[in-house]
């Protein structure tokens, strides 16, 4: 009794972060607040008192909606690290808001990443106006996506 199965991808079912101690967090590093994926602004270490150990209060802003959070956690504490993605890919064309994107390294497309509102959009819109040829950048973490960057393609095919 032989039962074959096709799988064309599976994912591992590791979680979308890293433990780290908190003290070991610096400016610029990433931390999950509130469940979201967080940018570190600010961290201060207050000395331990005599009822207990340091404590770090971290300022951090979200790297998809710009809110800034707030944590106050024991320094030899483990908090969770957000494993954060960015890669560039060509852009082919925009349909019914959705981005219609190429990915050079392993020639596949993509088409679920929102058109961005705002000066990036208008940026994209202006160049394909213009018919030239476009490279976004996604930046990608805990299930989310998000154009962060907009630039013309420089490299000659």
């Amino acid at each position: 009794m032989s039962d074959e199965y096709a799988v064309d991808a599976a994912d591992s079912g590791a979680a979308n972060y890293n433990p780290v101690q908190t003290s070991s967090l610096k400016k610029g590093s990433h931390i999950i607040i509130k469940g979201r994926p967080c940018k570190v602004e600010n961290i201060s270490t207050s000395k331990p008192g005599k009822h207990g150990s340091a404590k770090c209060h971290i300022v951090a802003t979200d790297i998809f909606n710009g809110k800034k959070n707030e944590e106050i956690s024991p320094a030899h504490h483990t908090v969770h690290a957000p494993i954060v993605k960015r890669k560039e890919y060509g852009l082919m064309c925009v349909e019914d808001g959705f981005l219609n994107l190429f990915d050079e390294t392993n020639c596949t497309e993509k088409d679920d990443v929102r058109m961005p509102a705002g000066e990036i959009g208008e940026k994209i819109q202006d160049l394909l106006k213009n018919d030239k040829s476009i490279v976004v950048t996604v930046l990608a973490s805990m299930g989310e996506e998000m154009v962060i960057e907009v630039k013309e393609e420089t490299k000659s095919s």
